[in-house]
């Protein structure tokens, strides 16, 4: 505001009063209005402008003030040296799930995704695909589930921020990738991930609020479809969702159109099951601490499958027409297992 504001006013109202003088409001108030009344008229109008001044200027404050915002925020983020993780090689590879020429894996201690080329017969060298940060609640700092994006890309779950990314290479964007977040935070510990049939919804499973959510591919508010407990989802060849959980009813069958839910596989049989898939009316469940793969049917039928040594920890599980995928975190592999022979193949390179 101009300083000078005020004796200019007084100036205006006034422009021959001496100000410093003892008389000044007696000759003021007498001479040129008349009486106190009139004094308190002007003081009044002299008030008015001196407010719509005041006003003005801080609105031109207030403008510069956001101008100062919007540039503010248009700079580009930075972020420290050691942001994002850096490893040679998967150190907890929890999930791997296929694309047409990619086998994703999932590693959530060095947090990202890697990926091995597919379809796979020998091990291969991993290569990073995205990386996730190291800092607590940034970026992918914990992630549990991924997904190939219909799109290109692939999803991704992170508890740490409460969000799925869809994220892409981008080999100019910060840790050489574009994460795009999806849900807003709203979900809690997104554990498992499906897409529909038709490419067009995500389907999660929110172990904090024990419930399995639905959100529009290119992202939005999760809807809730049914209260089941998901730790694994996959859609059959009929386009109905199953899910595996860790209650009684181990594995449920979800009618998403309906939202309704029924189970299939009850009381309990396995120790801890990991992961779930499906090919051509089968079904597979990998059992953490029954160090096995189970299968199971449509009508509730469930039996061993595979029930080897080589297994310490099995979680992320896939199905093709000739071979189970299964991750397992503890012994730092993922290996491909023929679904007649039972021959086992190593898919991560020493």
């Amino acid at each position: 505001m101009n300083k000078s504001c005020p004796t200019r006013i007084f100036d205006f109202i006034f422009p021959n009063a001496h100000r410093n003088t003892p008389s000044c409001f007696t000759e003021l108030t007498e001479g040129r209005f008349g009486s106190v009344r009139g004094l308190l008229i002007a003081a009044i109008v002299s008030g008015t402008v001196l407010q719509a001044h005041t006003a003005t200027a801080q609105d031109a404050a207030e403008t510069e003030a956001a101008a100062a915002e919007t540039t503010a925020e248009a700079k580009p983020e930075t972020y420290p040296d050691d942001f994002w993780t850096e490893a040679e090689r998967p150190v907890y590879p929890r999930g791997a799930v296929m694309s047409e020429d990619k086998l994703f894996v999932l590693d959530s201690d060095a947090p990202g995704v890697w990926t091995v080329p597919w379809p796979a017969t020998e091990a291969a060298k991993p290569e990073r695909f995205v990386t996730g940060s190291r800092y607590l609640r940034k970026t992918m700092n914990r992630p549990y589930s991924a997904t190939p994006h219909p799109g290109g890309g692939v999803l991704v779950g992170d508890s740490a921020t409460r969000e799925i990314y869809h994220v892409t290479p981008n080999a100019d964007a910060p840790g050489g990738q574009d994460a795009k977040p999806l849900n807003g935070g709203f979900l809690g510990i997104p554990m498992a991930l499906a897409i529909s049939p038709d490419g067009n919804t995500i389907y999660v499973g929110d172990a904090e609020r024990r419930a399995t959510f639905a959100l529009p591919i290119e992202g939005g508010e999760p809807e809730l479809i049914v209260r089941v407990n998901a730790r694994g989802l996959v859609f059959d060849d009929e386009g109905a969702l199953y899910a595996v959980t860790p209650d009684a009813d181990a594995v449920v069958k979800i009618n998403v159109a309906e939202k309704t839910s029924e189970p299939v596989v009850t009381d309990r049989p396995y120790g801890f099951p990991g992961g779930i898939a499906w090919h051509d009316g089968t079904g597979f469940v990998s059992d953490v601490y029954g160090k096995c793969i189970w299968q199971f049917t449509a009508d509730g039928k469930t039996e061993k499958w595979f029930d080897e040594e080589l297994l310490l920890g099995p979680v992320g599980l896939s199905a093709t027409a000739d071979a189970v995928i299964v991750s397992d975190p503890k012994a730092k592999q993922v290996y491909r297992i023929d679904r007649e022979s039972k021959e086992v193949t190593k898919l991560l390179a020493e």
